[in-house]
């Protein structure tokens, strides 16, 4: 029931939400979170940065991949610095998530922590790495 409350909420988009969302990225319902995360990067205040960068750490895969989303969605440099953060020093599959955010970017001032990470120690950060970095060309070339 809870969940379903959520989906609706981020449907609304609101700004005044954003209070009522943060504290549910530390619930222990992983749909909440999940639901919670995603709203607040349909929202896309300044203000959840800080929450969904904490949640790179969440212990769900799912709530992780979506509060990297989020930041994607929320841009700016706080964002940007929380997923480059989380390429550097989170788990392989942390790092995974936010190599490939990162290629969703479009953010040139990313490539070289990209180009890095196509060195990293687990095989699927290298290839979430050289996937974004096609990506990114790729974009560059059609703009």
């Amino acid at each position: 029931m809870r969940s379903l409350v959520y989906r609706l909420v981020k449907k609304i988009a609101d700004k005044k939400a954003v209070d009522a969302l943060i504290p549910i990225l530390k619930e222990d319902d992983d749909a909440a979170r999940f639901y919670a995360a995603r709203a607040l990067g349909n929202i896309g205040s300044q203000q959840a940065v800080k929450a969904l960068a904490e949640a790179l750490n969440d212990r769900d895969y799912s709530v992780r991949y979506i509060a990297a989303k989020a930041l994607i969605n929320i841009g700016g440099a706080l964002a940007m610095d929380a997923l480059i953060d989380a390429l550097k020093n989170g788990d392989g599959s942390t790092r995974e998530i936010a190599a490939n955010a990162l290629g969703d970017s479009k953010n040139q001032c990313v490539v070289s922590v990209l180009v890095t990470a196509e060195k990293d120690s687990c095989e699927a950060v290298r290839k979430a790495a050289r996937k974004s970095l096609e990506k990114m060309k790729s974009t560059e070339w059609s703009t």
